[in-house]
């Protein structure tokens, strides 16, 4: 019963570990030796006061603890064709592993901890009287139970439902697992009761970082296209993550009217300011108070004279994660064309020119050298290199980029922020919302081009990008393959609209996920080599100790940069950086990565559940596919 009882521990221990932490954030502490359940509930303070410490379900993207961990949004796609660290992953490396699940696994009950918690509030809320306050909050939390299931659903499928606090006899602590079609339609329930009570952003009660009712409606339509396409594409494909009987088209159907809702509400306004560079797009992610931001929905407070900062490692930084060229290969021209289409210069691949050629988001995503030396940059003095190009191995420092492409999406200008600021996390914008409507219509096969100019191309216009004309998209003929995330088997609207996915929301977690919704992980994955930036464009700045001196380096350090293209790095046969090199699967002869396709797309139950349901219960809680 160990397990069993974690689960069900008494309410005032589990409070304890929900606000012990916020100092974390924004959210105020709350008083523990104050609370009894006789004396709660009375008002709507005491739902916001509960409610505050389910905010620790966000994730947290800048931070250094005490251990030295540290965490990053720029991180947010590591493990996918977009980003990779400085060494191959082992997560992708799994030929010959068994297939053996982990023993223990304290997400699955660490979830299931704050399920019981968030139940707890709904349960009482209706101890209080009823006004938009109180709406406000319990909105919040059924927005919350919803949050904790997708992510459930995304890691392991099937997981069973509760909607009531349990007692250590019930018999419901055993249920089995409900079908994931199920959860969806559960999460999908519990977001529209979310929508219902919240007020819209920076509304009475919806301030400050609070959950709102834009938030709400874009996480419906997430949930809607997570299990949408999954439904339609590992159907499609008989994978054993198919789900009997479903083609996805209930859940598509559910976004356009959520998402015209939204735009109603929103229209097309987007956040344009540009900071010193002229770049919105860039910007929208360094804001210092996202409550301004618009089109940004839910995000992530932090307030250096409040309770607390974070310790902020600025992002354009080398560091262990670099994005790879497959991203820079998916940017359309600046025309709006597929690279493979278009008559690019002859030297189109050095990062200056494909800055001058390529999708305006390139330019903002990724540096360009033509920006001057690094610590030529306004805030970025104190820390950064005089060097236009990122150090491409670890024999000048810990700090380089593996690919030779280094981050400048969301770069922020301010040396205050360096280890003690104040910049909001955005975690739930617009765009998001606009993308998935475009998709849900594709795939549908109701897009026309009105679609497309109130999503699409309101999002192609903030960065100056050529619209997206639907005649001329479905003329093109471009070899779309599964290797690359796209379905050759589908329209090329839709692959379009899964490009656009990927430029315009790089770096911000949804890479993963896509993959897995679309049953193109292994595809992506499997013999895949990772490749960096054009090779013999860093040799010709590092060899070139006039040029280095000239950006600021000193004679001696000039000279200690200088690199051999085969000796210091390898060089794959077409020119550009092997940053894997060391390694034997990448090298020449290897085989690259390689996922298990019958297992890699969804986490196993942990063993000693399957374990506990059938000791205690005689129930059998059943793995997932491929786990043992």
């Amino acid at each position: 019963m160990k397990s069993k009882l974690k689960y069900i521990s008494i309410l005032l221990i589990v409070f304890g570990i929900s606000f012990n932490s916020c100092q974390e954030d924004f959210l105020e502490r709350y008083p523990l030796d104050e609370m009894t359940d006789a004396t709660f509930f009375t008002s709507a303070n005491d739902l916001k006061v509960m409610v505050n410490g389910f905010y620790r379900l966000l994730p947290r993207y800048h931070f250094q603890n005490a251990g030295g961990t540290v965490a990053f949004n720029i991180y947010l796609d590591a493990n996918t064709d977009i980003q990779v660290a400085t060494g191959a992953s082992g997560a992708l490396l799994q030929k010959g592993s068994s297939g053996e699940a982990p023993a223990t696994d304290g997400t699955w009950n660490g979830n299931f901890s704050w399920i019981r918690q968030i139940n707890y509030l709904i349960e009482n809320s209706g101890r209080v009287e009823r006004d938009a306050e109180v709406d406000q909050y319990t909105g919040e939390a059924y927005f919350f139970r919803a949050w904790v299931y997708f992510n459930m659903l995304v890691r392991y499928g099937d997981v069973p439902i509760y909607t009531e606090v349990l007692e250590t006899d019930s018999e419901a602590l055993y249920k089995t697992r409900d079908s994931r079609y199920d959860v969806a339609k559960f999460i999908i329930q519990d977001l529209d009761s979310a929508i219902v009570k919240m007020g819209w952003k920076n509304s009475n009660f919806s301030k400050l970082g609070r959950v709102n009712k834009e938030a709400a409606i874009v996480m419906k339509a997430r949930v809607a296209l997570y299990e949408g396409t999954w439904e339609r594409y590992h159907g499609a494909k008989n994978t054993p993550f198919a789900v009997e009987g479903q083609n996805g088209n209930e859940f598509l159907q559910i976004i356009e009217p959520a998402i015209l809702q939204l735009i109603d509400h929103q229209g097309s306004t987007l956040f344009t300011r540009g900071g010193p560079f002229n770049e919105a797009y860039n910007q929208l992610f360094s804001q210092q108070d996202a409550s301004t931001s618009e089109g940004v929905f839910l995000y992530r407070v932090y307030d250096v004279n409040g309770i607390v900062g974070h310790n902020f490692y600025d992002r354009v930084v080398d560091n262990p994660q670099s994005p790879t060229m497959n991203l820079v290969e998916n940017y359309l021209d600046k025309n709006g064309v597929p690279q493979e289409l278009t008559s690019l210069p002859i030297d189109y691949i050095s990062l200056n020119n494909l800055g001058e050629n390529l999708d305006p988001r390139f330019r903002q995503s990724i540096w360009t050298p033509d920006r001057g030396p690094q610590n030529k940059i306004p805030g970025f003095e104190p820390q950064a290199l005089p060097s236009r190009y990122p150090p491409i191995n670890n024999v000048y420092s810990n700090n380089y980029a593996a690919t030779g492409l280094r981050f400048w999406k969301g770069a922020i200008f301010d040396a205050n922020e360096w280890r003690n600021g104040s910049t909001d996390d955005v975690l739930i914008r617009y765009a998001e919302g606009l993308l998935a409507l475009a998709e849900a219509k594709a795939i549908l096969g109701t897009i026309n081009q009105a679609d497309l100019d109130k999503t699409v191309n309101l999002l192609r216009g903030r960065v100056g990008m050529a619209p997206m004309n639907l005649a001329d998209v479905q003329s093109w003929s471009v070899s779309y393959s599964l290797q690359n995330g796209f379905e050759p088997s589908e329209s090329n609207i839709v692959n379009e609209i899964r490009r656009e996915r990927l430029s315009e929301l790089a770096f911000e977690g949804h890479r993963d996920k896509d993959l897995k919704r679309w049953a193109v992980f292994h595809n992506v994955i499997n013999g895949w080599k990772p490749k960096g930036a054009h090779a013999q464009e860093f040799a010709d700045y590092f060899n070139d100790q006039q040029r280095l001196m000239a950006d600021g380096f000193s004679e001696n350090d000039a000279k200690s940069y200088a690199l051999t293209l085969g000796e210091d790095y390898d060089v794959f046969t077409d020119g550009f950086l092997n940053p894997f090199f060391i390694t034997p699967e990448f090298k020449s002869t290897g085989e690259g990565y390689f996922v298990e396709p019958g297992r890699v797309y969804l986490a196993p139950i942990p063993k000693n559940e399957i374990e506990l349901y059938m000791e205690d219960a005689g129930v059998e809680l059943k793995q997932n596919p491929g786990w043992f």
